[in-house]
């Protein structure tokens, strides 16, 4: 896999970096982002350097190839062109870091990204990584979802005996329903509910017991904004679960 991590050099950073590490088998190559259109080039890339230089030495890190990427530009064109030119599959950024914004458990630059550039995006808040053996997956029915973009689950190394649970919540009891699954992999567990009181009623409390990562659509509009907004209330800063947000 080709894995982009976004950096402001903050510890929430490499803390993801670090995530990002352990949640990867095999051979990947990770490119270190970090965009400025003000900051003095020479620093940037000592920072750079160094960043990648302590990742280097992490027992996770045997097998992969890093690269720096230092960019004079704003951070969503800088990223949108390391996703063309690198081909990246997967970004990867702390839930908060130098940043931070009205939203006070995401910061303005997470924010940015999930919402502006079309590539999946793990946002890793500070928690150390637990393989991932149970993810939460909400729908809302009334949008259309893609479920190709759920392949990126099948390159990431899960545990043995993995299991997606789905979440489609019916709120105009249109009978519709998503059919189309294709991850051998994966055990699958679905569940309806229909009614909105629902998200935080009944599936966010199992999901904080019982998930290691919670995956859901950009395009779900009102599930996104919902999460988002669960994601940065000031009650929830300290909330440990990582979130893949998939753009289909």
């Amino acid at each position: 896999m080709n894995i982009l991590i976004l950096t402001d050099f903050s510890p929430q950073a490499y803390n993801a970096a670090r995530y990002a590490l352990n949640s990867n088998s095999g051979s990947s190559k990770f490119y270190v982002l970090h965009a400025s259109s003000t900051g003095v080039a020479s620093k940037i890339d000592e920072a750079l350097v160094d960043f990648v230089a302590r990742l280097k030495k992490e027992p996770a890190a045997t097998g992969h190839s890093f690269y720096t990427l230092p960019f004079a530009d704003n951070l969503i064109n800088a990223t949108r062109k390391a996703i063309t030119e690198k081909r990246i599959d997967l970004i990867v950024m702390g839930a908060s870091g130098k940043n931070t914004s009205n939203f006070q458990g995401l910061g303005g630059n997470t924010c940015n990204v999930v919402k502006k550039v079309k590539c999946p995006v793990l946002v890793v808040p500070n928690c150390e990584f637990k393989q991932w053996e149970r993810l939460y997956l909400p729908i809302d029915l009334r949008f259309p979802v893609h479920t190709e973009a759920l392949q990126l689950l099948q390159k990431l190394p899960v545990a043995p005996n993995v299991s997606l649970d789905v979440w489609e919540f019916n709120l105009n009891n249109s009978e519709g329903q998503i059919e189309d699954f294709k991850l051998p992999n994966y055990k699958l567990n679905r569940k309806t509910l229909k009614e909105e009181s629902d998200f935080f009623g009944k599936f966010w409390p199992e999901a904080n017991v019982k998930a290691n990562i919670i995956v859901f659509f950009a395009r779900q509009l009102h599930i996104t904004e919902k999460l988002l907004n669960r994601l940065s209330a000031t009650e929830t800063r300290k909330q440990n679960l990582p979130v893949l947000i998939l753009h289909g």
